[in-house]
């Protein structure tokens, strides 16, 4: 599975790689590696091996480390590419299953040494819908859960609609760590009304900023559940594909300094019904524009380190030349593969993720109960998908998402594709100082599917244009 890159500048530089074993030589070198001299490993690294989960190998869910608690999918926006929208008149129950999603903890959520440190290394989210319609049960399940687990990572992503100083002294006093979905100059198109359009919303937003400078973290990079951490997400749709315009536009209604900001992008949407199909890029030359804009702004540095996961991204796949990371070793994208990830409602159903219904029986993977008896039979590791185990940049894209088939898994695999090209474009500049231009596969193989054995990426003749585009 050994691919040539192609990179232009001040000459051409052709690279075999191979993210088999993350090999990256010169075709016409000596065959020795690659690397960035920063994420040069010292020795052999020893790499564990994740199960590879599909409808016929179906994951287990045991020894929990990442608990994903789904309060109901009732939310006061109706986006039209919420991933949770045939799920959004699922209301839940009164704050009484809060009570007994508690009582039952103990029965099922087993930490092994991690209680006895407190609940060190957990991490535990809270999810709606929008949680904060949920506030009542929210408040009782954080607060109870701080009291057994007082160094886990609480985390909660919220429209940001429903903040009050109510809820922003409780969020401090918790330590529940906030990022507040927002799409900049395309959040019309979640919402006609921009939160940030509120004064009073926009002064609860700097109250949170404040906290998070105060108390650490605003990067999310620490485990120090006695840090704070605040920052926005973004999902980027075919109404814009610049993360550097989301964070002028949230930045300029704020009324803060330019990189005041922590920000995170989900990447381009991905689509799991029609109207999110809608959404995403409409043929050849929206993910041209999609491709250029994000390169462009992680090689001339709008968003590196700007945006976390941008800069994450591209620091991880040159990580994984540095210490020859085997395509075996990675799992999914989302996390949701894992044994010790496991997403619940207060019912105690395990869904495959917490954006699908346990009423949806096909999601519906059992109870913790019997947590012995959960199946997740309904994902597709990357190296089961023919798409993954033909692509350039799986490395990168670790898979997509997961559960997605048909229409939607294509859709998806394409945004996917098109946004972690420009990933590896950006992180090859930043190793070579040279654009990557051109991607062939050698040897009788393809790109993704048969009949592609080739792939255009980066026209230089259009990159000093890719920042205006959307902006």
């Amino acid at each position: 599975m050994t691919y040539r890159l192609t990179l232009e500048g001040e000459d051409t530089l052709r690279l075999l790689y191979d993210p088999k074993d993350s090999t990256l030589i010169r075709e016409d070198g000596d065959g020795e590696q690659i690397d960035h001299r920063a994420f040069t490993a010292e020795g052999p690294v020893s790499w564990p091996v994740p199960r590879r989960v599909s409808p016929d190998n179906p994951g287990h869910k045991a020894g929990i480390r990442t608990l994903k608690i789904q309060m109901g999918f009732k939310c006061n926006y109706a986006c039209a590419y919420c991933n949770q929208a045939n799920w959004n008149t699922f209301l839940g129950g009164a704050t009484e299953d809060a009570k007994l999603f508690l009582r039952n903890l103990d029965t099922w959520f087993a930490t092994d040494g991690a209680a006895k440190d407190g609940g060190s290394g957990l991490r535990i989210e809270f999810w709606g819908g929008e949680p904060f319609v949920y506030w009542a049960k929210l408040k009782i399940l954080g607060d109870e859960l701080r009291r057994r687990y007082p160094r886990a990572r609480f985390n909660v992503i919220t429209n940001g609609s429903l903040l009050d100083d109510e809820k922003i002294d409780w969020l401090i006093a918790q330590r529940v760590g906030v990022q507040i979905s927002h799409d900049g100059p395309a959040q019309k198109y979640r919402n006609p009304e921009d939160i940030l359009d509120d004064p009073e919303k926009c002064r609860l937003i700097r109250r949170l900023m404040t906290a998070a400078g105060q108390l650490g973290d605003a990067d999310g990079s620490s485990d120090d559940a006695l840090s704070f951490g605040f920052g926005f997400g973004t999902v980027l749709t075919r109404w814009n594909y610049s993360l550097a315009a989301v964070r002028r536009h949230i930045e300029d209604k704020l009324g803060v300094p330019p990189g005041s900001i922590s920000s995170n992008t989900e990447e381009i949407l991905l689509p799991y019904d029609d109207d999110a199909l809608a959404c995403t890029p409409q043929g050849e030359a929206d993910h041209r524009a999609a491709l250029h804009t994000l390169f462009a702004e992680a090689a001339n540095g709008l968003t590196v380190p700007g945006c976390n996961s941008v800069r994450g991204k591209i620091e991880d796949f040159l990580d994984s030349l540095g210490k020859k990371r085997p395509l075996a070793a990675l799992g999914q994208k989302c996390g949701m593969d894992r044994e010790d990830t496991i997403a619940v409602n207060l019912m105690g159903e395990v869904t495959t993720c917490h954006n699908v219904s346990a009423d949806d029986p096909h999601h519906n993977l059992g109870n913790v109960r019997d947590l012995a008896a959960v199946r997740l039979d309904t994902a597709h590791h990357h190296q089961t998908r023919d798409e993954c185990r033909s692509c350039p940049v799986v490395q990168l894209c670790k898979g997509s998402c997961m559960f997605l088939e048909g229409k939607y898994w294509q859709a998806a695999c394409d945004v996917s594709f098109t946004y972690n090209t420009a990933m590896l474009a950006a992180a090859l500049y930043y190793l070579t100082g040279r654009t990557l231009t051109r991607i062939d596969a050698l040897d009788g193989a393809f790109i993704r599917r048969p009949g592609t054995v080739s792939a255009e990426v980066i026209r230089l003749a259009h990159t000093d244009q890719a920042e205006a585009v959307n902006a």
